[in-house]
C-alpha cells in the first residue's frame, strides 16, 4: 500500500511560504475546488435535496476532475488519493460508530433520563433553569465523552421534556449544540483536533486546559446571555405541567442488569480516553480513541446478547458518516491544492506582521472559515503554518503561544454558525426533525452570526490581555 504522506509534495516550510504567497492567481484545480465546494454549500442551504447525496457527488465529481493528481505518470490517481485520505481517517469513523453504539446502549437504559427528570423537578420545570441546565450538562458531558455522544443522549430528552412541557424546543436544541461544540476544545480528549494540535505543538493536557480551557468557560458565559436574550419570551412561557409533573425519575430506569452494564462500560470508556497518555508513560500500552470505544461497545453487544446485525443497522447513523466522507474529500481538495495556505499565507500578508492585527484577524477568519469547512484538515494545515510561523518567520514567542491558544478556539466556536460542517450539529438537527422540530438553514445562520463575533472577539481579548499586553 502506497504511503499516504508520499502523496503530498514535500517541500520545506519556508519555500512553500515563498510558492503560495508568489501565486498571482490560484491554480486552476484549486478554482474547481472552490467552485465546488461553493456551490455545495448553496445546494445544502436550499435544503431541496439530500445533503448525503450532495455530498457524495460532489466528492465524486472533483475526484472525475482530476483536482488530486499531477500530470505525471509516477503520479498517484486521483480515485487513490482521495480514498488514502479517507483511509488515513477512518479512526474518526471508527471513534464516531463506537460511541454511537455506546450512547445509544446507555441511552436505552435511561440512565440520563433519569437525571435529566430528576433535575428537571428540582428547579420546578422552570424554562429558564432547564434552559441552563440542559446547556451545561452538554458542555461537561462533552468534556469526558464528545460531543457527538452528547447529542445523541441529550437531543431526545430535550425534545421529550419540552414537549411534554408544551414548550418550544428550539431554544433547548440551540443551546445543547452551542454548549457541546464549545466543549469540544476545553481538553485533548474532548476532540481528536484537539489531541492533534496538543501533540504537535508540545502542549500538556493541562495547557489546553488553562488556555483554550477558560476561553470556552468564558463564551460559555456570553452564549448563555445571548441565547436568553434572544429567546427570553420562550423561557419566561408558564410550562404545561400536566402531563408531566407526577412523573416518577425511577420510572424512566431500564432492567437493572442492562442499566449497570452499559453505564459501567461508557464509565470505563471516559476513563480510558482520560488517562490514556497515564497508562502510555507507565506501561507504554498505547491507547486511541477509536480502538477504545470501538472494542467497548462490541464488548457491550456481546454483555447486553443484542444481535451484532441490528445494532449495526439501527444504532449507526450511515448517513451522517457517508455525509462526512464526501464532505472529507471535498475540503481536503481544498488544502491539497493550496488553498488554506494561501488565504492564510495572505491573511498574514495583510496585517504586514503587526501581532496585535494578526492575532485579531485570524480570530475572526478561523471563525468565519469554520462555516465554510471542517475544522479537522483545517486544523492540521494551521498547525503547519505555526510552526512555520516559529521556524522561518520568527514571530515573538508569546504572540506564537496567543496564535496557538487562538487555533482550536475560534475554530470550535466558529463551528456552531454552521448546521452542516460539525456532525453534532448535523445529528442534534436530525433528533430535532424525527421530534417535528425544524429548524431552517437561513434561520440558523441568522441566529448564530452574530453570536461567533462576540466569541470570537471575547477570544481574542483573553489571549491579547494574556500574552500580548
Amino acid at each position: 500500500m502506497l504511503d499516504f504522506f508520499t502523496f503530498i509534495p514535500q517541500v520545506h516550510a519556508s519555500s512553500a511560504t515563498e510558492v503560495v504567497l508568489s501565486w498571482a492567481t490560484l491554480s486552476f484545480k484549486a478554482l474547481v475546488s472552490i467552485v465546488w465546494l461553493s456551490l455545495l454549500f448553496l445546494i445544502l442551504i436550499t435544503e431541496k435535496v439530500d445533503k448525503t447525496l450532495v455530498s457524495i457527488l460532489v466528492a465524486g465529481l472533483l475526484i472525475f476532475l482530476q483536482v488530486f493528481t499531477q500530470w505525471d505518470v509516477n503520479w498517484p490517481s486521483s480515485q487513490e488519493i482521495a480514498g488514502q485520505y479517507i483511509y488515513h481517517n477512518l479512526d474518526i469513523f471508527a471513534f464516531i460508530i463506537g460511541m454511537m453504539i455506546l450512547s445509544w446502549f446507555t441511552k436505552d437504559s435511561w440512565i440520563f433520563n433519569y437525571l435529566a427528570i430528576k433535575i428537571a423537578k428540582a428547579v420546578k420545570w422552570s424554562p429558564k433553569k432547564l434552559f441552563f441546565i440542559f446547556s451545561y450538562m452538554a458542555f461537561f458531558l462533552t468534556v469526558f465523552i464528545s460531543n457527538i455522544p452528547t447529542i445523541i443522549i441529550l437531543a431526545p430528552i430535550v425534545t421529550l421534556i419540552t414537549k411534554k412541557l408544551d414548550l418550544p424546543s428550539m431554544p433547548y436544541i440551540l443551546g445543547i449544540i452551542i454548549f457541546a461544540n464549545l466543549g469540544w476544545a476545553v481538553t485533548p480528549i474532548s476532540d481528536p483536533t484537539t489531541y492533534y494540535q496538543a501533540t504537535n505543538l508540545w502542549f500538556s493536557f493541562w495547557d489546553v486546559f488553562s488556555n483554550t480551557g477558560l476561553i470556552m468557560f468564558t463564551v460559555s458565559l456570553s452564549s448563555s446571555l445571548y441565547l436568553y436574550l434572544l429567546f427570553r419570551k420562550d423561557f419566561n412561557l408558564k410550562p404545561e405541567l400536566d402531563e408531566i409533573k407526577d412523573i416518577d425519575p425511577k420510572h424512566f430506569l431500564s432492567d437493572k442488569k442492562e442499566l449497570i452494564i452499559s453505564t459501567s462500560i461508557l464509565f470505563i470508556v471516559i476513563l480510558l480516553v482520560v488517562f490514556k497518555e497515564f497508562i502510555f508513560n507507565k506501561t507504554w500500552i498505547r491507547f486511541d480513541n477509536w480502538s477504545i470505544t470501538l472494542f467497548w461497545a462490541f464488548l457491550a453487544i456481546l454483555f447486553l446478547n443484542r444481535n451484532v446485525g441490528n445494532t449495526l443497522r439501527s444504532q449507526v447513523d450511515y448517513a451522517t458518516l457517508f455525509f462526512f466522507a464526501g464532505l472529507f474529500i471535498v475540503v481536503w481538495a481544498l488544502e491539497y491544492n493550496w488553498v488554506i495556505e494561501y488565504l492564510a499565507n495572505k491573511l498574514i500578508y495583510v496585517t504586514d506582521w503587526s501581532e496585535n492585527l494578526l492575532l485579531l484577524m485570524i480570530t475572526m477568519w478561523s471563525a468565519i472559515l469554520s462555516v465554510f469547512i471542517d475544522n479537522v484538515p483545517y486544523n492540521i494545515a494551521m498547525v503547519s503554518t505555526l510552526h512555520q510561523f516559529l521556524d522561518s518567520w520568527a514571530v515573538a514567542w508569546w504572540a506564537w503561544m496567543a496564535l496557538a491558544w487562538w487555533l482550536n478556539s475560534c475554530t470550535s466556536i466558529g463551528w456552531a454558525w454552521s448546521p452542516i460542517w460539525a456532525a453534532c450539529n448535523v445529528i442534534a438537527l436530525g433528533q430535532a426533525e424525527k421530534n417535528w422540530v425544524i429548524i431552517r438553514f437561513l434561520k440558523y445562520l441568522v441566529i448564530w452570526v452574530p453570536l461567533v463575533f462576540i466569541n470570537s472577539f471575547i477570544a481574542f481579548l483573553i489571549l491579547y490581555f494574556r500574552y500580548l499586553f
